[in-house]
């Protein structure tokens, strides 16, 4: 009976097979396995517009903006080559009052260096263009 585990040993039986020893147990190096790059998250809002930000290539940016579809109202977004689009979602408002605005919230990927940017203007899609609306736009620089 073995008491700790000491003085116990046992060999392997004939004709089994034995483990080989690792980089580490052989050199005393240890072996360092890659990690994922780790993914950046930026967030931006109306706080942003007319601003450019510099970010790294593959990393997400959300953009949020106050959108209250009740009123026909709506963001036309426009995005250039370098910022590959993911999805967008309305996120309604957490209260029950009838025609209360949400936001909307589109998702990219810095997809590819060099110079990108966001635009949206916010107006009723039926109704002309007439300079007078909100709108919001940002210019990203991808390295």
């Amino acid at each position: 009976m073995c008491l700790l585990g000491a003085g116990c040993t046992s060999q392997p039986e004939e004709g089994a097979p034995t483990a080989t020893p690792t980089a580490a147990e052989t050199t005393g190096v240890p072996t360092v396995m890659p990690t994922p790059a780790e993914t950046t998250e930026y967030a931006f809002n109306e706080t942003n517009d007319n601003e450019t930000v510099t970010v790294p290539a593959g990393s997400e940016i959300t953009i949020s903006l106050d959108e209250n579809p009740t009123t026909g109202y709506s963001w036309n977004v426009t995005s250039s080559a370098g910022l590959e689009y993911v999805n967008d979602t309305y996120i309604a408002p957490e209260t029950e009052l009838v025609g209360a605005g949400g936001t909307h919230e589109w998702r990219y990927l810095a997809a590819e260096k060099g110079d990108a940017g966001f635009s949206a203007i916010y107006k009723r899609p039926w109704e002309e263009t007439t300079g007078n609306e909100t709108t919001f736009s940002m210019a990203f620089t991808i390295e």
